[in-house]
């Protein structure tokens, strides 16, 4: 797991995993509206800068009150997406049944003192491996992120 903080907002603190050969995603789907995270499907992530933009974009929104999703963790996903369609985007970018890399954020407000949040290793079956841009260039699929590239054109 990586954690860290962007410079500009100390007050969220971020965390970061990478699980392999995760078992129980249709599971984890169903009870995704409850779960405090940002659930990513991993093949379609080709670099750690590619998350960070995304997960620092969304939290840039939310502190000027621009969401456009419920929440600052599908907002991240939102982030992530080349379109501003947030159908598409959870499509696109979210887990699906078949998906067997995922990427969990979770984005903590600091100064908010209520966290009562199971960690992620006990909702997610699977491997927890490394997260780096090595380990994600083996995961991405190239193919299908060409794909959703040129539908965006």
């Amino acid at each position: 797991m990586t954690v860290f903080k962007f410079p500009q907002f100390q007050r969220y603190e971020i965390s970061v995993s990478l699980f392999h050969n995760v078992s129980n995603t249709s599971d984890v789907k169903l009870k995704i509206a409850e779960l405090p995270y940002a659930l990513v499907d991993a093949t379609m992530v080709c670099s750690i800068e590619q998350l960070y933009s995304a997960i620092y974009r969304a939290i840039v929104e939310s502190t000027y009150n621009r969401l456009r999703t419920k929440t600052l963790h599908s907002e991240c996903l939102l982030c992530l997406a080349p379109s501003s369609n947030i159908g598409e985007a959870f499509k696109r970018f979210g887990i699906k049944d078949e998906s067997k890399e995922i990427i969990v954020i979770k984005i903590k407000d600091t100064e908010d003192d209520q966290d009562n949040d199971p960690e992620f290793p006990d909702i997610i079956k699977g491997d927890q491996v490394s997260f780096d841009d090595e380990t994600l260039q083996a995961t991405k699929n190239e193919e299908l992120i060409r794909k959703v590239r040129i539908q965006t054109l």
